[in-house]
């Protein structure tokens, strides 16, 4: 298992022989149990997740084959899938029909990706904006080329991504909305690595973000410096900026990949919308124990020197841990506690900042996460059998207020762009807060490259769930199942040494 191990971490973090995937390829399930474990690399830090790919859990025969040295090769991967759920989808359905075309072209140093995503639900989708009166709705969801090298890479293109110390969300950067484009590198030795992303959203679309007819020049930019302490840990320092201009060329103060973004009070950091963050995973005092965290300051202030600093701090925490193979048993299995808090106002701007385009969404979704005022802890207990099944069981607590990441600070007819106030309660002392307790169960199945099957059954108990000041807690289970099907084709084009 070591061995195996370390073989896949020196492939992943080589950029040069790895099949990887994509974050939404039908594989997602099994590369996060294999990423909650910490067996899972997609970069040295581990404080990055762009791609999955083979871990210690499950072998190879879940995924293409992986050869040592670089790759010259074409993929092809179709998959169809079925689901249901008992809630309904967008379309005012419960089942969704969807077809992913996976193409990945690999040749030594460079590789080309491109994902076709046609789904049922984007008919009626209310954050889908391209065309829905065809016969199918659907878009490339990734499309990118990349040079691989040594000490990093650099890429332009689209793809999900999700910048911190979980694959499969991020308080600052995550794959929540839909892909855009962007220009990106990295730089890493054994001691640290650096990355920086620079993106221009679609003028077109633009006015979806601004909440009105009128149409800016969006940008959208981060960078982050992460630390490497051995096979101990890694601790990191992130920015953001989301900013707008009429028109012109976009600010190089913004771009400028070694320049810091952040000012003392970050809700005057000038014509822009700031976020910095803080993450890093670490091994407290024995390898099987895995803490990881994430922390995101969106404004703070210091003093109150002018008017506008009559505001709360907005910020949030995302932090778990993991314990791994703590019991005498026969499976492979983990523990995991995760806790997660977004104040009331995070990620939000004034009224009259929301017109200028700085609101922190693209196409309508979060570009970090995708709720704010409310919290979560939850506890799991994850097993894995046989090298083709795993399953999930747990608790949850979670409380969720009124504001969402589109409530605007001010009265439509106000210019204000302050709160009005320094202090703010905590959230258990909110009026209006909805309170869910849930015992999820999940189940993931594979055979070899052509069926995957996932079910998840959400018993919940909802007190308050409208808002509406109602007690009392109503049972409101929630059942969603998908089925896949696959397969993986893939020509090799490297001349064989005589």
């Amino acid at each position: 298992m070591k061995r195996t191990s370390a073989v896949v971490a020196l492939v992943l973090t080589s950029g040069l022989s790895l099949q990887a995937m994509p974050l939404g390829n039908w594989r997602r399930p099994f590369a996060d149990i294999t990423a909650e474990r910490g067996e899972l690399i997609s970069s040295p830090s581990r404080l990055f997740w762009d791609d999955i790919g083979p871990g210690g859990v499950f072998t190879y025969r879940l995924w293409p084959s992986v050869t040592p040295g670089p790759r010259y090769q074409w993929t092809f991967e179709p998959s169809l899938s079925l689901s249901y759920d008992s809630e309904e989808y967008p379309h005012d359905q419960h089942t969704n029909v969807k077809f992913d075309a996976l193409s990945d072209f690999v040749f030594g140093p460079f590789s080309v990706r491109t994902v076709l995503d046609v789904e049922q639900q984007y008919q009626d989708h209310a954050d889908y904006v391209w065309h829905t009166d065809r016969g199918a709705a659907g878009r490339i969801e990734e499309a990118y080329v990349q040079y691989s090298g040594k000490y990093g890479f650099a890429r332009l293109g689209r793809l999900n991504r999700n910048w911190g110390p979980f694959v499969d969300r991020s308080i600052l950067l995550s794959d929540n909305p839909f892909t855009y484009d962007a220009f990106e590198w990295r730089f890493h030795v054994p001691f640290l690595e650096f990355r920086h992303l620079f993106a221009a959203f679609p003028l077109t679309h633009s006015n979806v973000d601004i909440g009105g007819s009128r149409h800016r020049c969006r940008y959208f930019t981060a960078h982050a410096l992460n630390f490497i302490l051995g096979d101990w840990g890694s601790i990191g320092v992130s920015e953001t900026v989301l900013f707008s201009r009429d028109k012109g060329f976009p600010d190089l103060q913004y771009i400028n990949p070694v320049g810091i973004y952040s000012v003392i009070n970050t809700n005057h950091e000038g014509a822009g919308n700031l976020m910095l963050g803080f993450q890093g995973w670490a091994h407290p005092f024995t390898k099987s124990v895995i803490l990881r965290g994430q922390v995101v300051l969106d404004d703070f202030q210091v003093d109150n020197e002018s008017k506008g600093d009559q505001e709360p701090m907005h910020w949030a925490c995302d932090v778990g841990a993991v314990w791994k193979d703590p019991l005498p048993l026969n499976r492979i299995h983990h523990f995991t506690v995760d806790y997660r808090y977004l104040s009331k106002w995070m990620y939000t701007v004034s009224r009259p900042n929301t017109l200028k385009g700085e609101r922190y969404t693209y196409l309508g979704r979060g570009l970090g996460y995708p709720r704010v005022d409310g919290d979560e802890l939850r506890a799991m207990v994850t097993v894995v059998g046989d090298n083709y099944w795993a399953a999930s069981a747990g608790i949850s607590f979670a409380r969720q207020d009124t504001n969402t990441i589109w409530t605007s600070w001010d009265k439509p007819d106000s210019s204000s762009h302050s709160l009005g106030y320094r202090k703010e309660d905590p959230l258990s002392q909110r009026s209006n807060i909805s309170t869910v307790v849930s015992v999820p169960i999940e189940a993931h199945a594979y055979i070899r490259d052509f069926v995957a099957f996932h079910l998840k059954i959400d018993n919940r108990w909802i007190e308050n769930g409208d808002h509406t000041g109602s007690t009392g807690f109503a049972y409101d289970p929630r059942v969603a199942f998908t089925v896949t099907g696959h397969y993986n084709f893939s020509v090799n084009f490297e001349r064989k040494k005589e």
